[in-house]
C-alpha cells in the first residue's frame, strides 16, 4: 500500500489545492459575474467533449490499462505502443469528425430555443474533443508508468487555476464574453498538450512501429479488449455526462448552469478517491497478473474504510454548512440545495465501496464490468426522464444517486460471490456513528455571521470527528498518517 498512500497524498494535495481555486471560481465568481446560461454552456461543452472523446478512443484506453504491461520497456520504445495508440486515436477522431459533420445541424436545431448560446459555440466541440482525447489516452499511459500524480495536477489543479485566471480577466474587462468562451476552450485543451510534451521530453515516447512484437494472440486480445472498452468507456461517460445534457434539453441552459454549480459541491466528496483509484488500478492489474488475490483483497478492504472516512468527513463538512453555501451562491441557486445532498450522498456510498470497479475491470471476469455499466446507463437515462420533469434539477440528482447506489450494490455482490471478498465490518458502523454524532452536535451551535459560522462550525465538526476516528482506531492507515503528522 506504500505507493498507493504516497501517490494518493500527492494527488490529494493537488486536488484540494484545485478545490480551493475551484471553490472561489465556482462559488463566488461564476454566480456573480456569469449568467447561468454561460455556466451551462461551459458544462455542456465539457459533457459533449467527454462523450465524443470516449467514442474517438475506440476502446484503446482499456487496452492501455490492461495490456500495456506486456509492452512496457523504455529501452525498446515500449515496443511501438505509442505508434499504435496514436494511430488508433487519429482514426477514431477522423470517424468522429465525419459523424459530427452530419449531426451538427441536428444539435444546433434542437438547442436554438432553450440553449441558443450552445448552438452558437457548438463548433468548439471538435478541438476540445481532440485535446480531451489526447489527455485521456496519455494520462492512462502515464498511470501505468506508475505516475498517477501528474494527471491529478493537470486535471484538478492547473485547469482550475487557468479557468480562475481567464474568469478574472473577464471580470476586469480584459476579455469580453466571446473571448472568455474561447479562452475557456483553450484552457480545457491545455492539459492534453502538456501531457504530450511531458512524455515527449521524458523520453517515454517513441513513434517507431514494432509490428512483429504484436503476435496473433496479442493482436486478438487487443481487439477483444478494445471492443469491450468501447462499450464500457462510452457507458461510463454517458452515465456521468448525460444528466447535464438531459437537463439542458428539458429545462434549458439556465437550469443546467444552476445544476452544474450545485453538482460541483456534491462532487467534492469523491475527489480524494481519484488519485487513490488511479494508482490502485495499476497495482490491481499487476496483482491479477501474478494471481495474488490476498493483495487485491487488502487493497479492496483498505480502500473501502479509508475512503468512507474521508468521504464522511467531507460530506458532513458540506452539509453542516449548507446554509452558508446557499448564502454564498445567492437566491438564484436555492434549488441546488438537494442536488448537493443527493449527489454528495451518492458519492459517499461510492467511496465506501472502494476499488470494486477496478478489481472487476482488471479481473479475468472483466466482461461483467460491461454488464454493470449497461445496466447503469439504462438506469440513469430512465430515472432522469422520470424524475427531472417532476422534480426539476433535484430529480436529476436523485436519478444519479439511485443509479450509483444500484451499481455499487451489484459490484459488491459480484465480488462477494465470485471471489469471497467482503470488506465491511463493524468499523464502518463506528465511522457512521462518529460522523452522525459530530453532525448533530454542530447543530447545537447557534447561527452566526457567515465567516465565523463556517470557521467555528467546521472546526468543531473536524476536531470531534478526527479525534474519535483516531481514538477508536478504525483505520490503521489513517492513524499512521496522523502519527507521522504529529511527529513532524
Amino acid at each position: 500500500m506504500g505507493i498507493i498512500i504516497k501517490q494518493s497524498i500527492k494527488g490529494s494535495i493537488w486536488s484540494y489545492s484545485g478545490i480551493v481555486i475551484g471553490f472561489i471560481t465556482t462559488s463566488f465568481l461564476f454566480p456573480r459575474y456569469l449568467s447561468t446560461d454561460t455556466i451551462g454552456l461551459f458544462s455542456i461543452l465539457l459533457s459533449y467533449s467527454i462523450l465524443f472523446a470516449q467514442f474517438s478512443a475506440l476502446g484503446f484506453h482499456g487496452v492501455t490499462s490492461r495490456l500495456f504491461t506486456y509492452f512496457r520497456d523504455k529501452e525498446k520504445g515500449h515496443n511501438g505502443y505509442f505508434f499504435l495508440a496514436f494511430a488508433v486515436m487519429l482514426t477514431g477522431f477522423l470517424l468522429l469528425s465525419l459523424v459530427f459533420f452530419f449531426v451538427k445541424p441536428v444539435i444546433v436545431e434542437n438547442n436554438l430555443e432553450k440553449s441558443k448560446l450552445f448552438a452558437e459555440y457548438v463548433y468548439l466541440l471538435l478541438p476540445i474533443t481532440l485535446f480531451t482525447l489526447l489527455f485521456v489516452q496519455l494520462d492512462m499511459i502515464n498511470k501505468v508508468l506508475y505516475d498517477a500524480v501528474l494527471g491529478a495536477f493537470l486535471q484538478e489543479f492547473l485547469q482550475r487555476l487557468l479557468i480562475f485566471t481567464v474568469t478574472v480577466l473577464f471580470i476586469f474587462g480584459v476579455f469580453n464574453l466571446h473571448q472568455l468562451i474561447l479562452a475557456y476552450a483553450v484552457v480545457v485543451c491545455v492539459k492534453g498538450l502538456f501531457m504530450f510534451l511531458y512524455l515527449l521530453v521524458k523520453g517515454e515516447m517513441s513513434f517507431q512501429p514494432r509490428f512483429k512484437f504484436i503476435d496473433k494472440k496479442l493482436r486478438k486480445e487487443i481487439i477483444d479488449v478494445a471492443l469491450f472498452s468501447i462499450l464500457t468507456g462510452l457507458g461510463g461517460s454517458i452515465v456521468f455526462n448525460i444528466d447535464k445534457i438531459i437537463i439542458n434539453q428539458i429545462l434549458g441552459l439556465g437550469q443546467t448552469g444552476v445544476y452544474t454549480i450545485a453538482f460541483f459541491f456534491g462532487t467534492l466528496v469523491v475527489i480524494p478517491s481519484r488519485p487513490l483509484l488511479r494508482i490502485s488500478g495499476t497495482l490491481i492489474a499487476d496483482a491479477f497478473k501474478r494471481k495474488d488475490l490476498d493483495y487485491i483483497f487488502d487493497i479492496y478492504r483498505r480502500s473501502c474504510i479509508n475512503q468512507f472516512i474521508i468521504g464522511a468527513f467531507l460530506f458532513g463538512g458540506i452539509w453542516i454548512n449548507i446554509g452558508n453555501i446557499l448564502e454564498i451562491l445567492g437566491p438564484e441557486y436555492a434549488d441546488g440545495k438537494w442536488v448537493i445532498f443527493f449527489i454528495g450522498l451518492a458519492y459517499l456510498f461510492d467511496m465506501a465501496t472502494g476499488a470494486n470497479g477496478q478489481i472487476i475491470s482488471f479481473s479475468p471476469h472483466y466482461r461483467f464490468a460491461l454488464y454493470f455499466v449497461l445496466v447503469l446507463v439504462v438506469l440513469v437515462v430512465i430515472t432522469m426522464y422520470i424524475f427531472v420533469p417532476v422534480y426539476g434539477i433535484m430529480g436529476g440528482a436523485i436519478a444519479i444517486a439511485v443509479s450509483i447506489f444500484a451499481n455499487n450494490i451489484m459490484r459488491f455482490l459480484f465480488l462477494k460471490i465470485k471471489y469471497k471478498m467482503q470488506p465491511f465490518n463493524l468499523s464502518f458502523l463506528t465511522v457512521a456513528l462518529i460522523f452522525t454524532a459530530a453532525y448533530f452536535i454542530t447543530l447545537l451551535i447557534p447561527e452566526m455571521k457567515l465567516i465565523p459560522d463556517i470557521l467555528i462550525r467546521s472546526t468543531v465538526f473536524s476536531v470531534l470527528a478526527v479525534a474519535a476516528v483516531y481514538l477508536t482506531g478504525v483505520s490503521d492507515d489513517m492513524n499512521s498518517m496522523v502519527k507521522k503528522f504529529l511527529r513532524k
